[in-house]
């Protein structure tokens, strides 16, 4: 029997506080905080039993559910969602 690791993308509470963090700041601290958690959820996928190439897939898709959620916090987008 195999066991699958739950994807950290799909970790909606952590995907949202990343989200709001990024959006508080701004610029090279914006950056800097987001290659800090890149690098410990590569390690936290890694620790969780994922291949290496797996791994930084994971953190893509990680990287792409927040991108979502703060284009979905625009207040465009939310025009956009009531009509």
């Amino acid at each position: 029997m195999s066991v699958v690791a739950f994807p950290i993308s799909r970790e909606v509470s952590t995907v949202r506080l990343i989200a709001n963090t990024i959006d508080r700041l701004h610029g090279e601290d914006a950056a800097t905080f987001w290659r800090e958690t890149a690098r410990h959820l590569l390690s936290v996928a890694l620790e969780r039993g994922y291949e290496t190439e797996a791994a930084r897939h994971e953190v893509r898709q990680f990287f792409n559910a927040v991108q979502l959620t703060l284009h979905k916090s625009l207040p465009e987008f939310a025009d956009q969602e009531k009509s």
